[in-house]
């Protein structure tokens, strides 16, 4: 009997399924006996008796399905093994026995293709009492843009592969061929200075290639290193990981501390992760479908936003350039946290300014503080909000909760209101009385006088010398008000020789005499010119101040005296009180106040610090005092008498 066309084609179809299951079978198996690649782990070491215990691996490779992964000596435990739909990742974690010895403790990582090494290591702790120390109202920090400061290694210029036109000094987008060898060159002329520690951008490996397109920043690079491509290596432009801890070690030798500057907000587009991302959900989007962030802070600030209104401020990219991550998968929030814990433990690093942290989940903010605080008790990061609105800043700072329910815990925030403001008034575009009334605002922060870096620029704005309206003496004034006002103070390389520069990239120059050619080497004072020397040694004779003096440090400020040209305050602690007075006006300014406002009588004196000359009496109730154009002067009150 035959069949007819429609009763053979059930047939013909279940014969085209059995071929297919087979073909999946045989394919299935070929992956399977295809022997497992083990390319990258992260983190590729950790610490016996360490907080974070289990530490979860992510390593990356290819054939990876159905791996098991077991160690290969005593002293770890694995388990919790994910591996993602690709095969080209596996998670793991690692129980590290709190009495494993530092050393090598490698890994298995079998499937049915073979099996293959997973190198790890423990690592002997740094000691505390010399590393992980934290910054406090004591430290001055200085603001380093690695490649822009000094070479101190012309070898590492041009990294094997490299394009030469990605250095080019005469490219202001380049690389330029400062390195971390440099800094440590420089290191006595940061001490001599006075600042107590530095912030240096990334030291992330990002992209040794040049970018081109039809834009005015092409062709550029990467130089700043905000756009990672490997969140556990050192730029090799900047030097290695050796060179890392010889620099913490030699900085901390001279009483220098060191902060690193991450960025858990996002990576580069180069990063291996944008093509072959370890869970579909690592990042916000795609290279080729993500939105875009609108920078809506206002939103987050508000408990009235709906969430689908915040949703692309935190998840929107940052830039076409720079995939969002997302924190809120828990393996996302691990690899992260792990990876700041990394750092400060295997360089001794005693502080953290994190990028764009209010992009980021606010219970991730949490998270992080809250372990970095768990392992290094002194721990310290501050957060780069950048708004000039108190209110908004504020937002982040740690000690309370938010309209969200969650405290930030974060240590610190720059305080971009405060040096608006400050630029403003020594610019002669706003009154002196502005400073008083942003000071106001104190009342918005948890703690002022610990938790703002008061910063005097940063590598993102224009520099001071180069701000409309400002002259010498107007960022001579900037800068004596935000080291004496609360505060940690922040300067940034090269404001202390008042070196120009207007919008990125310009504000990023080179440090003249940091780079092999260089016509003059500022770093020495015969390589300055009159008005660099001027601007040098204002800086340092006012950072001299700030050490001597404990009140200017960690004392209270009161209020005495304020008008359209000048600004008078007192910091003040139980033992001693310190006068200090700005005056932007182009002739001497008389300041008074009752002295009652610090709790001084008749027969106390002024005693001259900075710039004044002359002690001055305090007489008929009266704080008196003149201040000549065009600067600032500091007195300490000679005996203090209890209100």
């Amino acid at each position: 009997m035959s069949l007819t066309k429609s009763a053979q084609l059930p047939a013909r179809s279940f014969v085209l399924v059995i071929f297919a299951l087979l073909c999946f079978v045989a394919g299935a198996r070929a992956q399977n006996s295809v022997a497992p690649v083990v390319s990258k782990v992260e983190p590729p070491s950790w610490w016996a008796a360490h907080t974070v215990n289990p530490v979860r691996l992510l390593v990356r490779g290819a054939n990876l399905h159905g791996a098991r992964v077991t160690p290969q000596r005593a002293g770890t435990q694995t388990s919790a093994v994910v591996t993602n739909a690709a095969g080209t990742y596996v998670f793991v974690n690692v129980h590290i026995s709190a009495t494993a010895a530092p050393g090598v403790y490698p890994l298995t990582l079998e499937t049915r293709g073979g099996k293959t090494s997973i190198p790890f290591r423990l690592n002997a702790p740094l000691d505390p009492a010399t590393n992980f120390q934290g910054i406090t109202t004591d430290d001055v920090i200085y603001l380093i843009m690695p490649d822009r400061f000094s070479n101190g290694d012309p070898a590492n210029d041009i990294p094997q592969g490299a394009p030469r036109a990605a250095t080019d000094r005469k490219n202001p987008r380049a690389f330029h061929g400062g390195d971390l060898r440099g800094i440590i060159n420089r290191l006595p002329y940061l001490k001599e200075l006075g600042v107590t520690a530095l912030w240096l951008n990334p030291w992330y490996d990002n992209w040794n290639g040049i970018k081109t397109c039809d834009k005015p920043w092409c062709p550029n690079t990467y130089y700043h290193g905000y756009h990672a491509i490997d969140y556990y290596a050192v730029e090799d432009r900047f030097g290695d990981l050796r060179t890392l801890r010889e620099l913490v070690e030699k900085a901390h030798a001279s009483g220098i501390k060191i902060i690193q500057d991450q960025v858990a907000n996002h990576v580069g587009s180069q990063h291996p992760w944008v093509s072959d991302p370890p869970l579909d959900n690592w990042f916000h989007g795609t290279l080729a479908a993500h939105t875009q962030n609108p920078f809506r802070g206002d939103l987050l600030l508000s408990p009235h936003a709906s969430d689908a209104a915040r949703r692309p401020t935190l998840d929107g990219w940052f830039s076409d350039d720079l995939p969002d991550m997302n924190q809120e998968e828990p393996e996302v929030a691990r690899y992260e946290i792990q990876n700041a814990l990394w750092w400060v433990g295997i360089a001794g690093l005693d502080g953290i300014r994190q990028d764009t942290i209010q992009y980021m989940p606010r219970a991730f903010m949490r998270d992080l503080s809250v372990a970095l605080r768990r392992q290094y008790p002194k721990m310290w990061m501050v957060g780069e909000v950048f708004d000039r609105d108190p209110i908004h800043v504020s937002y982040f700072m740690g000690g309370r909760e938010g309209w969200d329910g969650i405290d930030t815990t974060l240590d610190a925030l720059f305080d971009f209101p405060l040096w608006q403001t400050s630029l403003d008034v020594f610019a002669h575009k706003a009154p002196a009385t502005a400073l008083r009334s942003m000071l106001r605002n104190d009342s918005l922060y948890t703690d002022a006088t610990a938790r703002l870096v008061s910063m005097t620029s940063n590598h993102d704005v224009r520099r001071i010398a180069s701000t409309e309206g400002m002259t010498l003496e107007g960022s001579m004034l900037h800068h004596a008000f935000l080291f004496s006002v609360r505060g940690v103070p922040q300067l940034y390389y090269g404001d202390e020789i008042f070196m120009e520069g207007g919008d990125d990239p310009d504000n990023r120059r080179d440090f003249p005499g940091g780079f092999p050619g260089d016509a003059r080497n500022a770093f020495e004072k015969g390589g300055r010119t009159e008005r660099e020397q001027r601007m040098y040694d204002w800086t340092r004779d006012w950072l001299k101040l700030r050490r001597e003096h404990a009140a200017m440090r960690h004392g209270r400020l009161v209020d005495l005296a304020a008008d359209e040209d000048a600004y008078a305050f007192a910091r003040q602690t139980a033992d001693e009180t310190i006068i200090l007075a700005f005056n932007r006006a182009a002739a001497p300014k008389k300041i008074a106040a009752p002295a009652e406002f610090v709790g001084v009588t008749d027969g106390a004196e002024l005693v001259p610090l900075v710039v004044a000359t002359e002690r001055v009496p305090v007489a008929g109730g009266q704080i008196s005092f003149e201040v000549p154009a065009r600067t600032a002067v500091a007195y300490r009150v000679s005996r203090r008498v209890a209100p």
